[in-house]
């Protein structure tokens, strides 16, 4: 499929490939959608250059392995891909939805380092902070290759955000499992951590595991790690108060106009601005509600 536009959107979404090879123990997705399958590169080079000409200031790279991107087409690979799209005209952003801690290669990084086009923003799935359950569920990593992959990011640009995805509950998972996982993200210091309680999908792996973890304390874990979010993602925000940052408006259907930065702050402006323009703003507080406002310099 291809996209030129997307309606009451600053950023455009271009999808570069689809399916998963990784099989991981909770998951249904391979079986549903199938082997990876990557857009030629050809291709997507078409669909961001058509779209940036059409007037996006960010393009958002996704699928449900983007950095498996190229492995079933002929000497490519994300690294590749991203090395193109960034010389295209007039670009200004490019962001990744997400992407998996081993698949950023040292190309990658040195583009994170290098590369102001590419976002200083990335959604990195930790999953568990529990090396046991981390091998139950057939991720491909270790805590500690995590958490020392995260710091060699975090010193490539000062104003990267890291945020992930966390599964809390899965079976097995004892009170010292879920213990070494809140130690892992307080080690890390994510910006914000998405969520979820182990969910059985059937035709997995982990739908017949034994010790399966019931309702109550599967709720409680949850609320406990919402709870080290909430801190995290503050302390993150109130970095910035008096600092500016660039970033593109744009207009929500209640009238507020944001800012979204490079490391993925929204950044709510009291002034009226026209829509998808880049602006510099300088961070004046962030609420309760972690609510970030700023005004225009």
């Amino acid at each position: 499929m291809f996209i030129t536009s997307f309606d009451n959107h600053t950023r455009a979404f271009v999808k570069i490939q689809d399916g998963c090879n990784s099989f991981c123990t909770y998951c249904i997705i391979p079986y549903t959608r199938g082997q990876v399958r990557s857009k030629n590169m050809e291709e997507v080079e078409k669909e961001v250059t058509t779209l940036v000409e059409n007037g996006y200031k960010e393009i958002v790279l996704t699928g449900i392995h983007t950095g498996k991107y190229g492995i079933d087409l002929k000497n490519m690979n994300l690294e590749k891909l991203l090395r193109k799209l960034v010389t295209i005209p007039n670009i200004y952003r490019i962001r990744l939805s997400s992407i998996e801690i081993n698949e950023i290669n040292e190309g990658i990084m040195d583009l994170i380092q290098n590369n102001n086009i590419i976002a200083g923003h990335f959604h990195v799935p930790l999953q568990s902070g529990s090396n046991k359950i981390l091998k139950l569920m057939n991720r491909k990593y270790t805590k500690e290759e995590f958490i020392e992959k995260i710091e060699k990011i975090k010193k490539l640009r000062k104003d990267i955000s890291i945020t992930t995805d966390l599964i809390v509950g899965f079976p097995g998972e004892t009170e010292e499992d879920f213990q070494e996982t809140i130690n892992t993200l307080k080690k890390i210091k994510f910006t914000k951590i998405h969520t979820f309680p182990y969910s059985k999908r059937d035709g997995t792996v982990a739908s017949n595991m034994k010790n399966q973890i019931d309702g109550k304390t599967k709720k409680s874990r949850v609320k406990e790690i919402l709870k080290l979010s909430n801190e995290f993602e503050k302390n993150y925000y109130q970095k910035y108060i008096n600092k500016v940052l660039e970033g593109v408006t744009e207009l929500k259907k209640d009238g507020t106009i944001l800012v979204h930065t490079t490391n993925f702050i929204p950044v709510i402006l009291k002034e009226k601005k026209p829509n998808n323009i880049i602006l510099k703003v300088k961070i004046k507080s962030v609420d309760e509600e972690h609510n970030v406002y700023g005004e225009v310099v």
